[in-house]
């Protein structure tokens, strides 16, 4: 082995051990991360575009193309092979980019919104994609074709999270007016409206243990709100399980596979484990980049990724997985 990559190995081993620690990497905010399907590789978004980055050591790789101002979601489609990139400009259009993610390439741009695209969401099936925009309204897309399906428009305000069931026909939405409504995916019907929070709904992450069509069990979600609670539901029933709160208002969340544990980040940079059965925080982590944005879990690896105002930052967590 030469001297120089004997270095290079060093330094590389040097700072995926530094941001593991605790280091966060200092820079513009980061609204939007994922990690690729085959974990090798993460991707960043913000202000500045899309950054791919190695993982877990979080060596610069290179950017992918984009035309979106702002970046506010990433997802991958359930096979893995096609990416969304959400944004747009806010008070002027929302759009979605789909990126051919197997072949490194755009397929399409499309503009579905007078506002910001703030979350989307795929079909368990890969058929569909459902987004939730600044605008109030909501939009599902064919996959294939880019066009649009349907739309609901039962929010009054803006519309900050949505989610598809496991059945491929209802969809989950919160936002502003400090609802969660449940709708028809093929063609917008209103099903039932939820209004137990008392502050804007910031995200909805449906359990991982989600019913097959012909199962009696009910679907399990979980919401977050400015009113600093995480609040459990079996929205199909139209019941509220249970709730907890927190010190700060969290951001964004996401459940375990198990679906014992939810991962909840907040306005103070800090994360908190939360154990679903009782809704007590068991773990909490301090990823110091301020006001948090977005979390990625690596159940495998034993790590978080989490993007806020200042930059990102990977840390180990509390698993029973």
């Amino acid at each position: 082995m030469t001297q120089q990559l004997a270095s290079f190995l060093i330094a590389v081993s040097l700072t995926t051990q530094c941001l593991i620690a605790g280091s966060p990497i200092a820079g513009s905010p980061i609204t939007a991360i994922v990690i690729s399907p085959n974990r090798d590789d993460v991707l960043l978004g913000s202000q500045k575009g899309l950054e791919l980055r190695s993982w877990p050591g979080m060596l610069i790789v290179g950017t992918i193309d984009t035309e979106l101002t702002h970046v506010h979601d990433l997802k991958f489609s359930p096979d893995g092979r096609m990416l969304l990139a959400a944004g747009g400009s806010p008070a002027e259009e929302g759009a979605v980019e789909v990126i051919d993610w197997a072949n490194n390439k755009r397929v399409r741009s499309v503009v579905l919104h007078n506002d910001v695209v703030y979350r989307v969401a795929w079909s368990p099936d890969g058929m569909r994609w459902v987004t939730a925009s600044g605008d109030g309204i909501c939009r599902v897309v064919d996959a294939a074709s880019g066009e649009t399906i349907t739309r609901y428009e039962g929010h009054s305000r803006a519309v900050l999270g949505i989610a598809f069931f496991q059945d491929n026909k209802t969809v989950a939405s919160v936002g502003v007016d400090q609802t969660l409504r449940l709708w028809n995916s093929s063609d917008g019907t209103h099903i039932r409206t939820l209004d137990n929070h008392v502050g804007t709904v910031n995200s909805i992450a449906i359990g991982p243990t989600v019913p097959t069509t012909d199962s009696n069990i009910p679907v399990t979600l979980a919401t977050i709100s400015e009113d600093r609670t995480v609040r459990l539901w079996q929205p199909t029933i139209g019941r509220l399980m249970r709730f907890g709160k927190l010190p700060s208002v969290p951001r964004t969340l996401t459940w375990s596979p198990s679906g014992d544990r939810l991962y909840v980040g907040c306005n103070d940079g800090l994360v908190g484990t939360i154990d679903s059965r009782t809704m007590e925080v068991v773990e909490t982590v301090d990823a110091n980049v301020g006001r948090i944005h977005d979390l990625a879990l690596d159940f495998e690896k034993g790590l978080m990724l989490v993007a806020g105002e200042q930059g990102f930052h990977v840390t180990g967590f509390q698993s029973k997985e």
